[in-house]
């Protein structure tokens, strides 16, 4: 790691310089600094479980923090929430855990003291020759899995918004000719490039947007050309047509009207107001 990760330590060490007095201390007020490199504000001792906003946030570790250097207990803010840090100098080994207050999200790590901290006065590299290990031990055990099941728990509340807002938003409800306009307009290009979504619509929709049952592909329709080859030149298979007048012969000419029937002539009377 080069100087620039180590930013800010030499000011939170120098704070607590004069109150240092073990290895224990030294290796608390590293993984303190790492929590604030991290955007976690000191909010006071002990394991209080409850937050009040008037609690004030602190980059400092507070007055007393090492007054057993057997036992500590760190309260801080990240985003909002509590989380608990909990230090034991057990024989030499420094028990570490983090508890995420409202998850009941819980990461631990442990460090042997005198193999980890080799002085009390100076330098982070002096205070801990391995200290890029040691950070990233505290990233990996102790910050990474109580995030990472934050995070699973963000994911799996986004995605039953999500699914809330599905319910809502009318540009991902299933298509429903009867409350929006065809998919595919005129010229538009793409997934149906014929035009197909809309065969049927107009028989849907009240206000007679989209095409009907007649289906007739673009250039024109040639109705002995759909009986050889029905297709994307021809008829699309299983649209419902009729493209016959009522003779029907072998001849072209023979058609009486050689134009796809509208199949939408309104009944007789329709403008009778008494019918």
């Amino acid at each position: 790691m080069s100087d620039s990760d180590y930013f800010g330590f030499e000011l939170v060490y120098k704070s607590v310089e004069p109150f240092i007095q073990t290895k224990s201390d030294v290796l608390m007020a590293i993984v303190h600094w790492y929590l604030i490199k991290n955007s976690f504000r000191n909010v006071g001792l002990g394991d209080d479980k409850t937050l009040s906003e008037s609690e004030e946030k602190s980059e400092l570790l507070p007055e007393g923090w090492n007054s057993n250097p057997h036992s500590y207990a760190l309260r801080y803010v990240n985003n909002d929430q509590l989380y608990i840090l909990h230090g034991i100098n057990s024989e030499g080994t420094m028990i570490l855990n983090l508890l995420q207050v409202k998850s009941l999200n819980v990461s631990n790590t442990t460090f042997q003291i005198d193999e980890t901290v080799k002085a009390l006065k100076g330098t982070i590299s002096t205070l801990v020759p391995d200290v890029a290990t040691v950070l990233d031990r505290v990233r990996k055990e102790l910050l990474v899995p109580v995030f990472e099941s934050n995070k699973k728990d963000g994911e799996t509340q986004t995605k039953k918004e999500s699914e809330k807002i599905d319910l809502v938003d009318p540009l991902r409800r299933p298509v429903n000719p009867l409350l929006i306009g065809p998919r595919f307009g005129p010229g538009m290009t793409g997934s149906d490039p014929l035009g197909v979504g809309n065969v049927g619509r107009g028989d849907l929709d009240p206000f007679g947007r989209g095409g009907g049952m007649i289906f007739e592909p673009p250039g024109g329709f040639n109705p002995l050309a759909n009986l050889r080859r029905p297709g994307p030149s021809g008829i699309v298979p299983g649209a419902r047509f009729d493209p016959f007048g009522p003779t029907v012969g072998t001849n072209p000419r023979a058609f009486r009207n050689p134009d796809p029937d509208p199949d939408h002539m309104p009944p007789p009377g329709y403008d009778d107001m008494f019918m």
